[in-house]
This record gives structure tokens, C-alpha cells and sequence, in this order.
């Protein structure tokens, strides 16, 4: 059995068809785990009413404690094998659960990974009919891949894992970008991860968020892509190029998306440009890095 976790907070207008998409699975052995995170809205009721109508929906509430606690209480309280966690602004196509299953089967992976469909409206969304490529790859190799950001990334949605791994690498509780601050220790403790291009999950960037203005999130983004150099230098020493590609990426994107940042934030200006100039030259040489990564840089 898959177990499917699904924190739940200030989403009345956007969880429904989150739900919905779950139960539409063609893929028919699962749970879905309504983690209520103090949400002060009417979703603890229509978690409630979801949970009596449906049999294989359940209900579970808590005080508010952030996305990453919200899915570590799911995590505790999952019944399956594994677990894949949907996000509940967000959707999946109906054979979203289908597809990971047959991909971990056809390789024999530890994990599976699908696509992922970035869009900021539902009417905006179009299905493209690109032939869809599939990966196997080593748990070390999967790193890299994510650090480099060729065919995967760092994020722990539209991912199916064993539910062991979930519980004892869990998400950092206070923390924006959790993901960052996670997914890498997934794939550097598997044999086997498996991948297809197939856009599968549907990601609602919805404007105005938290991850598109300065603050803590910006924050913890510098410090996520810190941590990934240190593992990696630390552990895994020939991916350390790899990991410095990735923080040169997340550094520019906290650059170029907070306009004001040289005259508001003048520290973390100068943390951002005393790194991306101490390393642009070793990223440029660098032929695994994405092009999109090496001309986005100030200067470059």
C-alpha cells in the first residue's frame, strides 16, 4: 500500500481538486493522509467530511507546527510501504501512483520520480505530447543528476520512496525549502532511482507566495545550498563541483528575485557576490553544468 500525505493548511479554495485527483488514481491500493496543520480556515471540517465519505481517507489534525511537520506527523501515522507527498494547492493525473509503481517495478528502484508540471493558473495549463524518457539510475548518480539539475531536482513531491527512508531522514521543522534540506540524503542512501520525464505532478505557483519575496525563505535557501557543498565535500567529494553548481544557481535566484536586496540586505548582497565571483570561472569551465545556470549570473 502507497500512503499519500498531504498537509493541509489556508487551502479551502484549492483542496478539493487536490483531493479529487488523488482518488481518481487508477493505482487502487492507497491511503490518503489529511494532515490538518491547525488550518484556520474550514479545511479541518472538509478533512473531517472527507475522511467519513471516503474509506481510504484519513483524517489527522495537529496544531500549527510548519509544512515540514506536518509531513513528519503523516510520516509517523503512515500505514504503507511507501509514501509520495502532494502538496494541497497542488494536483496529480490519474495515473500518477500508476506510473511510479511501474517504474519502481521495471527497474527494481528504490525510488521513483515523475515530472513535474509548473503552472500559475488552471486555465494556463497545456499537456504536451513529448515523447517521454525513462532513467535508471545509482543513488550516487541521482545525486548528481539532482545537483546538476538534469532530469531531477530537489524536490520531494511527485516521488514515491519507502516509507523507512522518509521516517529516518526527516524534514527540517522551522525551515523553508525543506526539500533542499532533505531530498539529496534520499538518493545518496538508495542502490537505485528511476525517472521519467512524463509531467505527472501538477505544481500551482501561486503569486504572492513566501517563496517569492525576501525573508527567511531566501534565507534558508543560502543555507540549504551551504549544506549540500559541505555534504558533499564531506562524503561524496567527487560530486563537490556538482554541488557548488547548484548553490551558484540557488544564489543567483535569491539575487535576481529580490530586487532591492543590495540596499535592504547589504550582508547577505555581499555573502551572494563573494561567492558567485570567487566561483563563476570554475562553473563556467564546468561541462556538466546547465548553460541556463552560467550566463544567469550578474556579470557572467
Amino acid at each position: 500500500m502507497i500512503s499519500v500525505i498531504v498537509p493541509v493548511y489556508g487551502v479551502e479554495k484549492y483542496l478539493d481538486k487536490c483531493v479529487q485527483s488523488i482518488l481518481a488514481q487508477t493505482y487502487r491500493d492507497f491511503e490518503i493522509l489529511l494532515v490538518d496543520d491547525g488550518s484556520p480556515d474550514n479545511c479541518p471540517q472538509l478533512c473531517d467530511a472527507y475522511s467519513q465519505k471516503y474509506d481510504c481517507v484519513r483524517a489527522l489534525h495537529k496544531s500549527n507546527g510548519g509544512l515540514s511537520d506536518a509531513r513528519n506527523f503523516g510520516i509517523k501515522y503512515a500505514r504503507g510501504n511507501d509514501v509520495t507527498f502532494i502538496d494541497s494547492d497542488d494536483f496529480v493525473a490519474p495515473d500518477y501512483l500508476e506510473v511510479l509503481v511501474r517504474l519502481k517495478e521495471k527497474c527494481q528502484s528504490d525510488i521513483a520520480v515523475t515530472g513535474i508540471y509548473k503552472y500559475s493558473s488552471f486555465d494556463k495549463i497545456t499537456e504536451k505530447r513529448d515523447e517521454a524518457q525513462e532513467f535508471c539510475y545509482t543513488g550516487i548518480k541521482a545525486l548528481e543528476k539532482m545537483l546538476y539539475q538534469d532530469t531531477l531536482d530537489t524536490s520531494a513531491c511527485a516521488m514515491l520512496l519507502p516509507t523507512s527512508i522518509a521516517r529516518k531522514y526527516q524534514f527540517p521543522v522551522g525551515k523553508y525549502h525543506e526539500d533542499e534540506f532533505t531530498t539529496y540524503k534520499y538518493y545518496s542512501s538508495v542502490k537505485c532511482v528511476s525517472v521519467t520525464t512524463q509531467k505527472k505532478y501538477f505544481y500551482l505557483q501561486r503569486e504572492g507566495s513566501i517563496m517569492h519575496v525576501f525573508g527567511q525563505s531566501s534565507l534558508d535557501e543560502l543555507d540549504a545550498a551551504d549544506n549540500l557543498v559541505t555534504f558533499c565535500e564531506k562524503n561524496y567529494p567527487q560530486l563537490t563541483v556538482a554541488a557548488k553548481s547548484k548553490k551558484f544557481s540557488d544564489y543567483c535566484q535569491v539575487l535576481l528575485s529580490n530586487k532591492d536586496i543590495k540596499t535592504t540586505c547589504p550582508q547577505v548582497y555581499a555573502r551572494i557576490c563573494d561567492y558567485l565571483d570567487n566561483v563563476k570561472f570554475e562553473i563556467v569551465r564546468d561541462k556538466k553544468c546547465r548553460f541556463k545556470v552560467t550566463v544567469k549570473s550578474p556579470g557572467a
